[in-house]
């Protein structure tokens, strides 16, 4: 491997949401890419008892506090040692969020973190900077980008970075040395927005590290049957429909519980409904739980669902990880249909894609599963085989190994840090 490190800039660690992004720099770690993790926000949603003090055994700096004597040493010393190019750097960011004053608002707040943060990548030899969000991540990743003069690079994933509100986006787009998505919507999308930068824009589903997966049949299906649902509480998962679902599955005389995972602001709604529906005894909500035991209880499951849908704030699911992890199981999937779903199933030969929001439908899709063992069967092994085709891991992070290698050898065949460019302007 070249000389250089390569650092991480995430929003938070360690997050349930995120558990994909851990995945990825574990694995590029374990090819001897020297990477550097940095948090934006001092953050834990705790998994295990162990992880609020061990970061799950990683090594995380941490954002500073912004009046803290590490910024204010990171200020002065920029401002100081390189005040055209701080100053312009500010200046940039001012002109490209003026359009949007909640990034504005952003952006000006992550500026003095990613001076402590640049000044500290600059101690330990960092060559390269990684964003693992296309919003607030890729931005911090453009400001150190400037204040270096090294590469940088980001990840787009869906509506939450990428459709939600594209201010500064083109700019950071034209500015990376390359980029990642994890769907071709996505890909799209970024395409359409600067043409130009279509050739360094590479889509790479995240995948799954199959060795970790319980192997199908390995683990006995639950009785009565199962509909499991993860994701975080908040309105664009669609769990309020599923709840609707529920409840005429209950009505027509099926036997079966519905286990729903994660947290978040919807919560205490899910809950009133749950009372409303009289769905107590047939639906649970069961918070946070440890991801390996998240997988064998997906490998228990008759159907994992997720009926996200496009909300009024343009959030929105990529190619939602916990299906890939379900179709990895050998466990049959139940999505609403929309962009990344439809990539994942093949437009539903590989399992039941319904509209959004469509109460009805969905539990028709229910209905159909639990009745029909066959059809289970058939959409377990197509499943399996397309997550082992097209979302292993291991193979497909090679070739973000690759891109990060190229980016370190050009770095180490110029002997210095990348001199500034318009390339790096946006």
């Amino acid at each position: 491997m070249s000389s250089g490190r390569v650092a991480y800039i995430l929003t938070a660690f360690p997050t349930v949401s995120e558990t994909f992004v851990e995945g990825e720099f574990r694995a590029l770690s374990q090819r001897g890419l020297p990477i550097d993790l940095y948090a934006t926000r001092n953050f834990r949603e705790i998994i295990a008892d162990a992880d609020e003090e061990e970061d799950r055994g990683l090594e995380v700096r941490r954002s500073p506090y912004l009046f803290g004597a590490k910024i204010l040493t990171a200020a002065t010393f920029f401002l100081f040692r390189r005040p055209r190019r701080t100053l312009g750097t500010l200046v940039r960011i001012l002109m490209g969020n003026l359009r949007s004053p909640r990034y504005l608002g952003h952006a000006l707040a992550l500026l003095p973190k990613s001076l402590a943060f640049a000044r500290e990548m600059e101690r330990r030899g960092t060559r390269h900077v990684h964003g693992t969000w296309a919003h607030y991540p890729a931005t911090a990743a453009y400001i150190v980008s400037r204040l270096l003069g090294i590469t940088y690079s980001f990840a787009g994933h869906a509506g939450l970075d990428v459709v939600a509100d594209q201010t500064f986006l083109a700019a950071k787009l034209r500015g990376a040395r390359f980029v990642l998505t994890c769907h071709h919507s996505t890909r799209g999308c970024l395409e359409r927005l600067a043409p130009e930068c279509a050739s360094k824009i590479h889509t790479i589903y995240h995948g799954v590290t199959i060795s970790e997966i319980p192997a199908p049949g390995s683990v006995p299906r639950a009785a009565p049957p199962e509909i499991v649902s993860v994701g975080r509480l908040t309105p664009e998962k669609g769990f309020l429909d599923l709840l609707g679902a529920c409840a005429l599955l209950r009505d027509r005389g099926h036997s079966f519980r519905a286990r729903i995972f994660g947290q978040g602001p919807q919560r205490p709604a899910l809950e009133r409904k749950i009372k409303r529906l009289r769905l107590g005894s047939f639906v649970s909500l069961e918070g946070i739980v440890p991801h390996r035991r998240i997988l064998e209880i997906l490998a228990s499951a008759t159907v994992v669902t997720l009926p996200s849908y496009l909300h009024p704030n343009m959030y929105r699911d990529g190619i939602a990880n916990v299906l890939v992890e379900a179709m990895a199981c050998g466990t049959p999937v139940v999505s609403t249909d929309y962009d990344g779903s439809r990539e994942l199933l093949k437009g539903g030969s590989l399992g039941i894609l319904v509209p959004e929001k469509d109460v009805e439908q969905l539990a028709a899709a229910f209905e159909a599963m639990l009745r029909d063992p066959e059809k289970r069967a058939a959409f377990s092994i197509q499943g399996r085989k397309r997550v082992e085709n097209e979302f292993d891991r291991q193979r497909n992070v090679e070739v973000i190994f690759t891109l990060f290698r190229q980016a370190l050898m050009e770095s180490a065949e110029n002997g210095r840090p990348v001199a500034l460019s318009d390339s790096l302007t946006g």
